[in-house]
């Protein structure tokens, strides 16, 4: 009778036990972003590791992905397999021009970004042979509307060197330059801007503010628009977890030294010189947007204007 009775309780309470985990798997929330290499996605990386994207956005999974540019980063949430990621202002620029659904959400960091050479004789853009490639991250990004700002200046044609690029990720660049392969040039990022400075004969010939004329944010963080609208708690807890890690770096240079080293496999005193020097800050508002619009506009690189309101989510 005893074993009866135990029969009945499981069969009541078995399909009763499936609905309940069913509903809360069903109930949780999955979102999948992407990051990039270099430190000016540190704001993401320690909010990631320190758990405060799952504390802004409690019954939630993160689901994380790296990629070697922007290029990746649309692609995939334009199959639906990303809600965001980060990049570079004219990359975004670029695919909302080309009708992609997507708005920027926050600045993350700005960044001193530099054209190195370990070519001799080559001190100035106008030294560059014609036969020699440049190397960044892809066609359209940061760094090649950057050299396309200083070429229009210093050179009078902004396209000069739009077929010269090679599309080397950050890590690859400077292994290329290390290894006295063909690439000689390279526009890139902290941390491998100084670690590249640092080969000997290295040298910069273009910094990033001066192509810009001023100060402008390097990385911005961008999530679909279908994103945006069906899921706005989840947006503004992603949103305040950057803006934790982008506060925490700012005011915790030496901790976050500490802490951040063995992730991006650098000496801590290493890591602790970029993150006390001027290389780098994180977090405040979004800069330079409608002057490389501007610039990309008058240049061919876009087609059609936009507002500042139809850019960047209030």
């Amino acid at each position: 009778m005893k074993l009866i009775k135990k029969l009945v309780i499981c069969i009541i309470i078995s399909p009763l036990m499936i609905f309940f985990f069913t509903s809360c798997t069903e109930d949780k929330r999955t979102v999948t972003l992407a990051e990039q290499y270099g430190l000016a996605y540190a704001p993401v990386s320690a909010a990631r590791l320190k758990g405060w994207f799952k504390e802004e956005v409690p019954e939630t999974e993160f689901k994380w992905q790296t990629a070697g540019n922007a290029a990746t980063v649309r692609e995939s949430i334009l199959a639906g397999k990303l809600d965001g990621g980060f990049m570079g202002i004219p990359p975004y620029l670029i695919g909302k021009d080309r009708g992609m659904k997507w708005t920027a959400a926050a600045a993350v960091a700005r960044a001193e970004l530099g054209l190195v050479t370990v070519q001799p004789g080559v001190d100035t853009l106008g030294d560059i042979p014609e036969n020699m490639r440049i190397a960044l991250p892809q066609p359209g990004s940061i760094q090649h509307i950057l050299l396309a700002m200083a070429a229009d200046r210093e050179l009078g044609d902004a396209g000069i060197f739009d077929n010269r690029l090679i599309t080397l990720s950050h890590p690859d660049g400077l292994t290329a330059l290390m290894a006295g392969t063909e690439v000689k040039t390279h526009f890139t990022s902290p941390p491998y801007l100084q670690k590249e400075l640092m080969i000997p004969g290295a040298r910069l010939i273009l910094d990033g503010n001066e192509a810009f004329g001023g100060e402008f944010t390097f990385i911005i963080a961008v999530f679909s628009d279908d994103f945006i609208k069906s899921h706005p708690e989840e947006l503004a807890g992603v949103r305040r977890a950057i803006q934790r890690g982008a506060d925490w770096l700012n005011e915790n240079p030496d901790e976050a030294a500490a802490f951040l080293a063995d992730y991006y496999r650098m000496e801590e005193s290493e890591l602790g010189r970029i993150f006390h020097s001027a290389a780098l800050s994180y977090g405040g508002d979004i800069l330079g947007m409608e002057d490389f619009q501007d610039f990309m506009l008058k240049r061919g690189y876009l087609k059609n204007g936009l507002q500042d309101e139809e850019l960047i989510l209030p």
